[in-house]
């Protein structure tokens, strides 16, 4: 029995002596085991920071906070949002910021022939390219503060409100027309948000204004029009090359010949261009066969436009010109001038020899960019230069005539072939 009690106090004392050591042991783990998880974090921590100079270097190659494709460009710009949620005292819009940022985007590049369009703005401006408006159908003059219509055109909503030669629109939608220019007078009819427009209109003969409210539709516009001068001499104008151009101009030449047209003048003066297809399909109609016009991009490609020449002109020619004919209007401008079908009267055209086209996105949103230079039959390049006229003449801006087109009559008039 005393040997049992004996053994009992001697393991009771063996195992208080060990509980130190185990203390001592556990603790020591514990520290083995935090040292373990610090170098592991470090290492994690080492890890993230190679990956992402890794990817700054590699991934986003050239990225600062200037490059817009760079990895810091998209935090600076998520900063910037960020301050203007949290800070800024006005109401956000993010759609027009969203844009905003787009179109300076684009104007970064310093060329103001490329940009950026909503889906909307390039619908409105498809439209126009196209040849077509929104609009009731009457050409105006700015008289005053008030519009003098100089025509309306058949079959559309002006003509069948009665619209009449010689009326005079003094108000549109009870506003009137003082302090306003040409411009912003007609885009009071062209850009309201309404499907009608009401106008007060003064007509010879009538005591009161009449009041009229007229429908807005998509009407084809008067691109290219004409007329039969004296002595046999044709004038024909085109102010914009749109897909209506070739036709319209089609019907107006034929007409003329079908009058016996024996000599011809084509005003392009204020022209600002328009389709490089359309002023191409323009030409098909009087230049012989050969290079119309060839375009190169950035990496010498080229691409060219040709005619098949079955139907050259074979009149005295002239086309007027001034520093507002642009873009298409010079390629058109060129062609005559180079293969020497015409003779160029007026003052040096405006001088833009580049050619951009669109790209469509993903929501409908179009990027438009200039994309290659374009040059004559001969190899013009006109891009800041313009063609000058073979026959210059200014049109003073207090001229009481028309000196420009009196210039052109006298030399169309001399013109060998004419009889």
């Amino acid at each position: 029995m005393e040997e049992l009690m004996k053994e009992e106090k001697e393991g009771v004392k063996a195992a208080e002596q060990e509980k130190p050591k185990k203390r001592r042991n556990r603790k020591k783990n514990r520290k083995n085991e935090m040292r373990k998880s610090y170098f592991a974090g470090m290492i994690s921590m080492l890890a993230l920071v190679m990956i992402v100079l890794v990817g700054t270097t590699f991934l986003w190659p050239g990225s600062s906070a200037d490059h817009p494709g760079g990895f810091w460009s998209w935090r600076k710009t998520a900063a910037i949002k960020a301050m203007i949620s949290q800070l800024y005292a006005g109401d956000v819009d993010d759609t027009e910021l969203s844009n905003a940022m787009y179109k300076g985007m684009i104007s970064g590049l310093g060329d103001k022939y490329s940009t950026y369009y909503t889906k909307e703005e390039y619908e409105a401006i498809k439209t126009a390219q196209e040849g077509y408006y929104q609009g009731i159908g009457v050409t105006v003059t700015l008289d005053g503060d008030k519009l003098q219509v100089t025509g309306v055109q058949d079959d559309t909503p002006a003509a069948k409100a009665g619209i009449q030669a010689d009326d005079r629109i003094v108000k549109i939608d009870g506003q009137t027309l003082e302090g306003l220019n040409l411009n912003d007078a007609v885009g009071l009819l062209k850009n309201s948000e309404n499907d009608t427009v009401t106008l007060s209109i003064e007509r010879e003969g009538e005591a009161d204004l009449i009041e009229t409210e007229v429908k807005k539709e998509k009407l084809a516009a008067i691109v290219a029009d004409g007329k039969m001068l004296d002595d046999k001499i044709g004038y024909l104008a085109i102010s914009e090359f749109t897909g209506l151009t070739s036709e319209q101009f089609q019907k107006v030449y034929q007409s003329l010949q079908d009058q016996g047209m024996e000599r011809l003048i084509i005003d392009l003066r204020g022209n600002p261009g328009g389709l490089v297809t359309a002023v191409c399909d323009t030409l098909r109609q009087i230049l012989p066969e050969g290079l119309i016009v060839y375009t190169e991009d950035k990496n010498g490609k080229r691409e060219e436009y040709t005619c098949d020449g079955d139907t050259p002109i074979s009149i005295p020619l002239v086309v007027l010109v001034n520093e507002n004919t642009a873009s298409a209007a010079e390629i058109f401008t060129g062609a005559v001038k180079d293969y020497g079908i015409g003779t160029i009267v007026g003052t040096t055209t405006f001088g833009k020899g580049i050619v951009q086209n669109t790209f469509q996105l993903s929501d409908g949103s179009v990027v438009k960019l200039t994309i290659a230079h374009y040059y004559t039959p001969l190899g013009n390049d006109i891009h800041k230069v313009g063609i000058a006229p073979d026959v210059e003449v200014e049109l003073p801006d207090d001229s009481t005539s028309d000196v420009q087109l009196e210039k052109a009559l006298e030399v169309v008039k001399g013109l060998e072939g004419a009889e």
